[in-house]
């Protein structure tokens, strides 16, 4: 007679599946132990703390209100024109309403200029890396120099209105860079 699959094994098993059973069981037993070991690596390793790193926001924003990214960024441009032209000396105006007056037509230009080169130009951006602004904000200080506020503002020469732009430009990108990551860690942006 032939024993069906399906019917009991009998009380009685043979040595060869003894022994299998008994390596089933230790290999279990084993695995477990793995993953236990594993857990406690995991739990007594330090956590590495993330790399901050350098990212390039072309148009970054504070919040995606408009309204208030410009006051914000109008805010930033007027504080770091002001420390700027004070502490290297780059410019002379008449009072200080004229140097805000000149920082809030340039950052309604530099509003239009970013986002005009960001929708029309964007490969010309990646091409020069980012230096594209550069020289636009150069543009921008000149004609507004120039031809805007001819008698209440003007940098005492070329090579000081490029050395400004490029350090407004820095100090601005990385204090503004910071201030995004801080507001993106506080989940307040």
């Amino acid at each position: 007679m032939d024993k069906d699959p399906k019917e009991p094994k009998d009380a009685e098993e043979t040595p060869e599946s003894q022994q299998s059973q008994e390596d089933l069981e230790e290999l279990r037993e084993v695995i477990k132990k793995i993953e236990e070991l594993q857990k406690q690596k995991q739990e007594q390793k330090p956590k590495r703390p993330r790399r901050p790193f350098l990212a390039i926001e072309f148009g970054g924003v504070f919040h995606h209100n408009r309204i208030i990214n410009f006051v914000f960024n109008y805010i930033l441009n007027f504080t770091f024109a002001y420390f700027v032209i004070e502490i290297f000396n780059f410019a002379n105006y008449r009072d200080i309403i004229y140097l805000a007056a000149l920082m809030l037509l340039y950052s309604v230009m530099e509003e239009l200029y970013r986002m005009y080169i960001l929708t029309r130009h964007f490969p010309l951006i990646l091409k020069t890396f980012g230096t594209i602004f550069f020289f636009g904000y150069i543009v921008i200080f000149f004609v507004l120099d120039q031809y805007v506020f001819v008698r209440s503002f003007n940098f005492i020469n070329g090579t000081l209105l490029a050395f400004f732009v490029l350090f407004f430009t820095l100090a601005r990108y990385f204090f503004g860079t910071s201030l995004r990551q801080y507001f993106r860690k506080r989940n307040m942006r």
